[in-house]
């Protein structure tokens, strides 16, 4: 704490803080950093937000396009620490980056309630790897701030350098997960150039010109983004702002998108002589159109080696393959996703179908409509869209955990362009019923009179559920893939032990994702003198409610709709029976969006409880509530978690 009395000997430090403070580096670049006030080092609690663990007095950020050759941007972050939390999270500070950006210039330091300094000293300015996909490394540049602490001000600077890349596409976040008293951008077109900003989440910010020609927007008394539980994407609730360079009108942009991918299409699916033949190979026992477009989906899927997957390929040698067309995957039998889609669209022109190329946007990062965000950025291609009939089929086999007709979640219910030789139309792909992603889940169980509970266990995982676990697990090894199962389940459960795991189907996109394995937990029921508590809700068990807070910021928002059933045997005790177990009662809205019904029965001849448990949501494709209907939403869920957790009592009968 800082008394009046030491508050008399501050303007001595902040004389030497008012002059710029400079740290020469191993690089030899200087560090120039702005004073800091009476008033900032004085600070005992937050501005914006009276919780917050810190906060950034500001937050300001350069983009300089001025140079064709690359894109400069300069960084310097500003924060008062208020809590241990606080200091927990600022303790170490990551600066991300992959291939064709260079950090560099980084320099942090440290002021003290007293207004002593601490600075970051070049040599603990590290370089690691934090993650890998594929070819692609991601890397930071990674410092422990010196001598932090709840009071003291944290500021750093780094600049990022990008080659061949411009601020045109750029997303400038005036929201982030810390409240911030002053958040600013500074924005340099190139010259001659006619920049756009747009404004989301927020009223329509103006950016004026200074006399640098950088273009400057400010913010002040910014709230922290929330990090709630089924929360829409972040697009579509943080404050942000779009740069675009303007290329004429929106209609002429979607045109001209159109021309560019139909030629695509035309020019790299048109069937040469060997695809119209293995088209009408591939077709001619097929009795309906759909039987042919699935011939069509499974041959190219199963048939052509998928470059991007295939583990038996180095990565020089996937940059060796050369792929041109179509017919140039057919020719050497593989392909990269997207031109395996285009030897499927080929050969699917060649049997006679309507073609178009989809382009479409991701929903997991915003609900795209070509009105509310009217950027070609934002939609690229992601499957063949096929008409049988009077209607257009969406096709992905260029995935090859994806079956027929099946899209990522994040491609369904979008509004994406369907491109073709006639131009374009805007068409929503469909949302999967809660019937198509669900899981069956099978147990046949033993209670001990230890409270102990152990026996066999299956799920079956289709739809979502299944594509969402070989997306996530398709590289990795068997051996892996079993323990990421094992640790979900531990997750939960931390006590359980589960052994002899089997996963059936991985590779085999058309049939369920299944898991069988044998599982033990100690002290699964509650002992109460001489009765067991008993969850028959297996599967539930360890599960917590979904939404814990009574207040929310945002609207609720369900990846898709599924569902749940399951069946549960429990063997009881010897010498115990049924005391109290009366099932908990159906839980369901008016329009069984969602829905929860639970049978028990027990078969005293064999003293064995049956469960069975029927539960879905996102029923009529309902997957978005606004905010109004959270008290709603929460409710149902707490009953879902009550019915789910629900208990019922054996005792143990006396001995006669």
């Amino acid at each position: 704490m800082t008394s009046p009395l030491m508050l008399k000997s501050i303007p001595v430090f902040v004389a030497f803080l008012f002059v710029f403070v400079f740290t020469g580096s191993a690089a030899g670049f200087q560090v120039e950093w702005r004073p800091v006030t009476p008033e900032e080092l004085a600070m005992k609690e937050p501005k914006v937000e009276k919780d917050a663990d810190a906060e950034a007095i500001f937050w300001e950020t350069r983009f300089d396009d001025s140079k064709l050759s690359k894109l400069s941007i300069s960084h310097y972050v500003r924060l008062k620490i208020f809590t241990e939390r606080g200091r927990e999270k600022f303790s170490k500070v990551d600066i991300p980056f992959t291939k064709g950006k260079k950090v560099e210039n980084v320099s942090a330091r440290v002021i003290k309630q007293d207004g002593s300094i601490v600075n970051l000293k070049p040599e603990d300015i590290f370089e690691r790897e934090i993650a890998k996909a594929g070819k692609a490394k991601f890397k930071a540049k990674s410092f422990a701030v010196p001598g932090i602490d709840i009071g003291v001000i944290v500021e750093y600077k780094y600049d990022e350098t990008i080659k061949d890349d411009s601020i045109s596409g750029e997303r400038l976040r005036f929201q982030r997960d810390i409240p911030m008293q002053k958040v600013t951008y500074y924005v340099k077109p190139y010259e001659g150039t006619t920049l756009r900003f747009s404004s989301f989440n927020l009223p329509e910010l103006r950016f004026l010109e200074d006399k640098k020609h950088f273009h400057v927007a400010t913010l002040e008394d910014v709230p922290a983004e929330k990090d709630e539980p089924f929360m829409p994407p972040s697009d579509e609730v943080v404050k942000w702002v779009y740069l675009r360079y303007t290329r004429g009108t929106e209609g002429d942009m979607w045109a001209t998108t159109n021309l560019i991918w139909s030629t695509v299409l035309k020019k790299l699916s048109k069937p040469n002589k060997e695809v119209k033949q293995l088209s009408a190979s591939l077709v001619s026992s097929a009795a309906t159109d759909e039987e042919k477009v699935r011939n069509i989906y499974n041959y190219v899927q199963k048939e052509i080696k998928n470059i991007s997957y295939d583990d038996s390929l180095t990565d020089e040698e996937r940059d060796k393959i050369k792929i041109k067309d179509a017919d140039d995957v057919l020719r050497q039998k593989m392909g990269s996703p997207i031109f395996i889609d285009l030897l499927f669209a080929s050969l699917a022109r060649a049997a006679g179908f309507e073609v178009n190329l989809v382009l479409s946007a991701d929903r997991s990062e915003n609900f795209f409509s070509p009105n509310k965000y009217p950027f070609d950025s934002f939609i690229e291609p992601s499957s063949i869209a096929v008409k049988i009939g009077k209607d257009w089929r969406f096709f992905h086999p260029g995935i090859p955990y994806l079956g027929f007709e099946q899209l990522p979640w994040y491609q369904e219910w979008v509004t994406s362009m369907l491109v073709g030789d006639g131009g374009f139309i805007w068409k929503a792909t469909p949302n999967s019923s809660y019937e198509k992603s669900a899981a069956k889940r099978t147990a046949k169980l033993k209670l001990n009179a230890d409270g102990s509970i152990e026996g066999t266990a299956r799920f079956e995982f289709t739809g979502h559920q299944a594509i969402n676990r070989r997306r996530d697990d398709f590289k990795d090894s068997p051996a892996k893939r079993e323990e990421n199962f094992k640790e979900e389940i531990r997750r939960r459960i931390s006590t359980a032990e589960i052994t002899d795991l089997k996963v059936e189907n991985f590779d085999d996109n058309s049939k369920p994702l299944v898991y069988s394995f044998n599982v033990k937990i100690p002290n699964y029921s509650q002992k109460a003198g001489r009765r067991l508590l008993v969850q028959p809700g297996f599967f539930e068990y360890g599960s917590s409610p979904a939404f814990s807070s009574s207040d929310r910021t945002y609207d609720i928002y369900f990846s898709y709709p599924w569902s749940e059933y399951d069946d549960v045997e429990i063997t009881l005790p010897k010498g115990f029976a049924l005391d109290t177990g009366d099932a908990p009662g159906e839980v369901a809205d008016g329009r069984k969006i969602g829905y929860l019904k639970v049978e028990m029965t027990i078969d005293q001849e064999s003293n064995v409880l049956k469960y069975k448990r029927n539960f879905h949501f996102g029923g009529g494709g309902n997957i978005l509530f606004t905010l109004s209907n959270y008290p709603l939403i929460k409710k149902m869920f707490d009953e879902f978690h009550q019915a789910d957790t629900h208990t019922i009592a054996i005792r143990q009968q006396a001995v006669e």
